[in-house]
């Protein structure tokens, strides 16, 4: 056959199409030079680029998760059942009052880590606290006040529940009285004067409540009870009674009710909980 430029550009063509069709058929590998596979590839035609074939496995080679626990025990039992004393990391934020564990952290020679592996924890208030946090210092009127402790009494364990429910119901009763004063006792307890119109006759009449009642209620949804001292405050104005609470330094009591779940999460799952975040 004459050699000719169109014989050429033809021979070419078979060799582009022969090493095209031997990478086709090439088989997978894995990349070089790591101590532990990294990934499954294989070259394809089109452009020759390197594709995973990784979804073709029977497993995934790394663990890519992200799990958000909704207690403190589910945290600590993912964490023990996948952590690594040598590889995770557990980071606590307290301002949002979050836990993230990350499993395949850095090692602590420096070997990087693919931090994919990740496990959060949010605190969540109890509905107890929160109903008492919500009406923190609001003032009520003489009934809402009343209805407000019956409504919450079983969260108070001082003085005893009768003894509250007692000025809770006395309060509903006398709610169309018109309160003279009110002066401290020497036995802790306020001390209201009150006059009362009954059969067309005035009455005058007392009634004492404690100055401050004790909280036994969680911070946190499965938590131990806090005793959280609350104090009572009330103002008289035109012979109407307005009553509010005030909790004792709420916020210490948080903390220490974040300290106690970070201590025990570091106890069981043995890693230190680090106060920070891992973005």
């Amino acid at each position: 056959m004459p050699y000719n430029d169109q014989n050429e550009n033809a021979s070419i063509g078979d060799i582009q199409s022969a090493i095209a069709a031997g990478a086709a058929l090439s088989e997978p590998r894995t990349i070089p030079e790591t101590p532990e596979p990294t990934g499954l590839y294989a070259v394809v035609p089109a452009d020759y680029k390197l594709e995973s074939l990784e979804d073709f496995l029977p497993r995934p080679l790394r663990v890519r998760q992200q799990v958000s626990l909704h207690d403190a025990q589910s945290f600590i039992a993912y964490v023990k059942e996948f952590g690594d004393h040598e590889l995770s990391r557990i980071f606590f934020n307290q301002e949002k009052e979050t836990f993230q564990a990350v499993l395949d952290y850095h090692a602590a020679n420096g070997q990087p880590g693919w931090c994919a592996h990740v496990a959060g924890f949010t605190t969540r208030r109890s509905e107890e606290f929160k109903a008492w946090m919500v009406q923190n210092k609001k003032q009520m009127g003489q009934v809402d006040f009343a209805r407000f402790l019956e409504d919450n009494l079983p969260d108070i364990v001082e003085p005893e529940g009768a003894m509250l429910l007692q000025i809770a119901l006395t309060f509903e009763a006398k709610k169309d009285v018109e309160f003279a004063s009110g002066v401290r006792l020497q036995n802790g307890q306020i001390q209201f004067q009150y006059n009362e119109v009954i059969r067309g006759a005035a009455q005058k009449g007392t009634l004492e409540v404690p100055e401050q009642f004790v909280l036994g209620v969680p911070i946190h949804v499965g938590g131990p009870a806090y005793r959280i001292p609350v104090r009572f405050r009330w103002r008289l104005h035109d012979g109407k009674a307005i009553f509010w609470y005030e909790i004792v330094r709420p916020h210490r009591y948080v903390e220490d009710a974040l300290k106690e779940i970070r201590e025990r999460i570091a106890e069981v799952t043995r890693l230190d909980v680090l106060a920070g975040a891992a973005e």
